[in-house]
Formats: structure tokens, sequence, C-alpha cells
């Protein structure tokens, strides 16, 4: 009778085993490991540089996220995302009353932590908007879109144009995807384009500046276009192998600012060249593809929708973060997505593909089924 029962468990075990996502897990600790060096040396000399223990501490925390979004079960997860949203849509309202950190609104501090709620909205929006359309209902996806908008304009306010064009673009794509509300998305798309020269000189004076560095950077090289500037020099100082680990001259001198937030990729190319960058985009592609390939094999249009709005966010996250430190893209204060110092953006991206890796372990246990 006992084998007989530790036969089972070993059996259940090992096909749980067998439907665990490990592609994106690995791909996913990689990135935090990186993470994890790459900042401590950017923060070497600097304020920053005992702080090791800090990003350590919300890397843990991120993977225990990452492990608890798997277990919880997938019910308790749907039913959750409505509160969710609106939680993080509060969040929002609270956020521009809040006191100015860095001279904008886009933090709460909780004296141990900077809560973002723009961030987590990301990852709400997603879950929110896969769940409306995955149910076909117009007039509650009507609501959705009244609410992402006026979350939006939230967003805009704080200011943060960046995460303003990401929530608008992941609406857009993922409506797109849905194959319904043409008339909606064609009339976003051309109302954007008509209005795009207005807004142009509607947004502030600095983010402008930094749209208008990337077609004249040397006539900006101690304005807008200095971080990337000085980004691309540390990257191509670095060549192809690099100059070794904490041997970076522009990062310990510390002449890229920034460069253990939006400028990490700096210190990754200085340290370990285009070897080093190439590891990185091969990690987030092979992310990449396994979202696709969850797209692909979902039955659930939930899960669907849920992986072509992550892949997006990674996508749109990568392509800008290490555009803008190659002077292809403006300067908008986009992480890399679990390498660049930040306790929320390590937090949304574990949850993220925490969820991923649920879908694609639900997926695999329906198609058996």
């Amino acid at each position: 009778m006992r084998n007989t029962i530790l036969r089972s468990i070993r059996t259940e075990y090992k096909e749980r085993y067998k439907r665990f996502e490990f592609y994106i897990f690995l791909c996913y600790l990689a990135l935090l490991t990186i993470s994890f060096f790459a900042v401590k040396s950017a923060n070497m000399n600097t304020a920053l540089e005992s702080s090791s223990s800090k990003h350590l501490i919300l890397i843990l925390f991120g993977i225990f996220l990452f492990f608890l979004t798997i277990i919880l079960p997938e019910r308790f997860i749907r039913r959750f995302i409505p509160v969710l949203f609106f939680l993080t849509v509060a969040a929002l309202i609270f956020v521009l009353a809040a006191p100015k950190i860095s001279g904008s609104r886009r933090w709460i501090s909780l004296g141990f932590f900077n809560f973002q709620p723009s961030e987590y909205f990301k990852l709400a929006e997603i879950l929110f908007l896969s769940e409306v359309l995955a149910a076909k209902n117009s007039k509650v996806y009507y609501m959705a879109c009244l609410s992402i908008f006026f979350s939006a304009i939230l967003i805009y306010k704080e200011p943060d144009l960046g995460t303003t064009l990401i929530v608008l673009s992941m609406w857009l794509i993922m409506t797109i995807a849905c194959a319904k509300h043409e008339r909606i998305w064609k009339g976003a798309v051309w109302g954007a384009i008509l209005a795009s020269p207005v807004a142009f000189f509607m947004i502030q004076d600095y983010q402008r500046d930094r749209i208008l560095s990337i077609f004249s950077p040397q006539q900006n090289a101690t304005g807008a276009a200095y971080n990337t500037i000085q980004s691309m020099r540390a990257i191509g100082s670095g060549g192809i192998l690099g100059k070794g680990y904490m041997n970076g001259n522009m990062n310990l001198g510390n002449f890229v600012p920034e460069d253990h937030t939006d400028f990490i990729i700096s210190v990754i190319g200085e340290e370990f060249g285009f070897i080093g960058i190439c590891l990185i985009l091969f990690l987030y592609a092979v992310i990449l593809y396994r979202l696709y390939r969850g797209f692909n094999l979902s039955y659930d249009f939930f899960w669907k929708f849920y992986f072509l709005g992550s892949g997006f966010l990674i996508f749109f996250h990568v392509f800008e973060n290490i555009g803008m430190n190659l002077g292809i893209m403006p300067v908008t204060g986009v992480p890399l997505p679990l390498v660049s110092w930040g306790g929320n953006q390590i937090i949304t991206y574990s949850i993220l593909l925490g969820l991923a890796t649920k879908g694609c372990i639900v997926n695999k246990n329906k198609r058996q089924g």
C-alpha cells in the first residue's frame, strides 16, 4: 500500500516536471543573475555602492512571486483580475496627490520602498484586457477602453510619456489581434496620426528635446543627448569581448548617468562587449519565442491574449531601452526588463513571466486532457 502511494506521488511530480516551462524560467533566472552583477558594478564608487543586499532581496522576492503565481489556482487568478486592475487605477489617482520624488509624481513612498503604480498597471492592463477580449462582450470592452484611456491620461500627468505610449500601444495591439472593434482601433490610429503634430508641441520641452536629439545628437551633446552619447562611447569602448567585470573606465568613472537603471546596457557593453549584449538579446529572444509558442498552442483565448500582451510589452521595453542606449530611440526612462535596477520592474516582470509559465502549464494540461 505504502509503495503504491509513493509510486503515485513520484508519478505526479514527474508529470508536473514535464509540464513545467523550463525555458522561460532559466532565461528569467539568467537575466536576474546578470542584473545582480551588472548593477553591483554600476553602483561602484557611488552612494548606492552598499545597496547590493537590497537588490538581492528584491531579486529573491521576485523569484518567490514567480513561483507563487504558478501555484495559485487559475480560477483564483482570473477572479482577482478586475480587483487588481481597479486597485492600480486607484493608485494612479493617489500618486498624483503624493509628494514629488526626483521631480515627478510617479512613486508613492512606503519608507522602505518607493511603489510605482504605473509599472504594475501595465501588467494589470494585460490581464484585464485579456479577460475582457476573451469574454467577447462589447459593452464590457467599451468600459475597459474608457478605463485604460483614463489611466493613460493619469500616467501622462505624472509625467511619464514612455509608459503612456506603452499602455496605449498594448491596447491597440491586443484590440487588433481580437479581430473585432475595427472601427475603434482604426479611428484611434487615424486620430493619433492627425493629432501628432499638435501633440508634439503640447508635450514638455525636455520630452521634445529628447525626440529631436535623435536627429542631431551632436548639437545636444551637453543636453538631451548627453546620456545617450556617453552610453554609446561606453558600449563602443567594450569592443567584442569587453574590458572585464568591474574594469570599465566609463562605468567606474561615473561618466554615464543613470547607468544602474535606464543605461545598464552601457555597463554590460563596456565590461562584456558585443558578446555580452548578444547574450542578453538571446535570452530575451528565447522568452519571446516561448511566449509566441504559447500563443499559438493556446486553446483558451484568455491565455492567447495574455501571451500576446506580455510578448509585446517585453519586446517594446527591450527595443526602446537598447535603442535609446544606441541613439536610435528617444530617452524615455524605460528600464531593461529584469536587468535594470528597480524593485517595481523586477516584481512586475517576475509576476508577468510566472503567469506566462502558469499559462504554458495550463495549456499542456488541456492538451493532455
